[in-house]
């Protein structure tokens, strides 16, 4: 654990290892890709499928393989950690880059922000929002730095990019269209200045994961475009967005966003929320307003950060 925290940091620092260690205990004893023996026989181990799991599993795991990711300009590793009988691999994140200005292939950009911090944040903003698009992602050390560290993705089948290349066809199109209405909204609220079709991967379910959304959280009061804006919006998410409020983003983003960057995210919110109050007004919320089913192991938001 370090000075940055985690969702549990209230407990202090032996109640927070007493908690993650009686977790993982739990979830081994009843809990991919391993076998245990009961009674003479080998039964699977259950995975890891909860929030509290695999924040756990990504804070305690011992480091077994590290390598270069070859893909990405932010230069992250790839390790495969272990924790009982449990395997799973991780991304880290290490670059915190902040300039006032930056010169870039496109032109000039202000407030160019690329940092660990803000794989952390749009994690804990997505339960914050009772989503599920992003990975778990944990702070903790790598090699004496801070660092985001993330579950990684199982079952890739494609990038979106991929997917847009071979002209694959989702298998249900209907569920695929909200799901990229979400990811667009998502990256309308944390301003994320890199929204490329490489950041979102498809896993065999078509669930969709939005990654690597480092360039984001800038200061920026206004949306960067309002037209990023989708016609409808996901209940869920428009209930989250209207309970979002200053406290509890303060305590959930700690270590994570200034002052200034969660002053620009709050007044986007109210723009977002504004622009679908006004849709609704005028079109009803039936034409405004849909339901995507819960994703499986997110912990609700009222219970994420609230402590």
């Amino acid at each position: 654990m370090d000075a940055f925290g985690s969702s549990w940091a209230h407990l202090g620092g032996g109640g927070v290892r007493i908690l993650l260690t009686a977790i993982l205990a739990a979830a081994t004893a009843a809990g991919p890709g391993h076998s245990r023996a009961v009674a003479g026989e080998a039964t699977p181990l259950p995975p890891l499928r909860t929030d509290a799991e695999r924040e756990a599993f990504l804070l305690e795991g011992e480091v077994v393989e590290d390598r270069a990711i070859p893909q990405g300009v932010t230069l992250p590793r790839r390790v495969t950690l272990r924790w009982g009988e449990h395997e799973h691999d991780a991304k880290i994140q290490t670059l915190d880059d902040y300039k006032t200005r930056f010169k870039t292939g496109s032109g000039l950009e202000i407030d160019f922000r690329d940092s660990w911090r803000n794989n952390v944040a749009a994690y804990r903003l997505d339960r914050l929002l009772g989503l599920g698009f992003v990975p778990v992602t944990v702070v903790r050390e790598y090699k004496r730095q801070p660092a985001a560290w993330t579950w990684w993705v199982d079952d890739v089948l494609m990038s979106a990019r991929e997917r847009h290349e071979r002209k694959v066809r989702p298998p249900h199109p209907l569920a695929w269209i909200c799901q990229i209405q979400v990811v667009r909204l998502f990256d309308a609220l944390i301003y994320n200045f890199d929204p490329t079709l490489e950041n979102l991967q498809i896993d065999e379910d078509w669930q969709l994961w939005m990654i690597d959304p480092s360039r984001s959280f800038k200061v920026f009061e206004d949306l960067r475009s309002q037209k990023d804006l989708p016609a409808r919006c996901e209940r869920r998410l428009l209930a989250g967005l209207r309970g979002l409020d200053r406290p509890t983003l303060e305590k959930a983003m700690e270590g994570l966003l200034n002052e200034q960057q969660i002053d620009g995210l709050l007044a986007r919110r109210d723009t977002i929320v504004r622009f679908y109050d006004d849709a609704i007004a005028t079109r009803g919320e039936p034409a405004v307003v849909y339901e995507l089913p819960p994703r499986v192991g997110v912990r609700p938001a009222s219970r994420h950060y609230a402590e």
